[in-house]
């Protein structure tokens, strides 16, 4: 599966952000948010999720156990850059 995120169209929290694409990541078939532009089941066993979060642009690809890990633990703590905790303030978190 594929999946494109724009995380600059929700005004969400990433505390929230977290929480919503932790239950994606759980039930990848049975969630989706505001923030998707684009869902596309390509038959795949490896989940890609094109993320844009702030002036950054990466692609995550995770197998079932990566998915479950950041479902747990949060994905943000996993870049290697700050992730802004809201968009609007320009604060760094995470």
């Amino acid at each position: 599966m594929k999946v494109k995120i724009n995380r600059n169209v929700c005004p969400a929290h990433l505390a929230f952000c977290e929480r919503c694409l932790g239950q994606f990541l759980k039930y990848p078939m049975g969630y989706e948010r505001r923030c998707f532009e684009e869902l596309v089941d390509d038959g795949s066993d490896v989940l890609t999720i094109d993320l844009k979060t702030g002036s950054h642009q990466i692609t995550v690809k995770l197998d079932k156990e990566q998915r479950e890990m950041l479902a747990g633990e949060g994905w943000a703590y996993f870049m290697d850059f700050g992730v802004p905790m809201y968009r609007d303030k320009g604060v760094s978190g995470g």
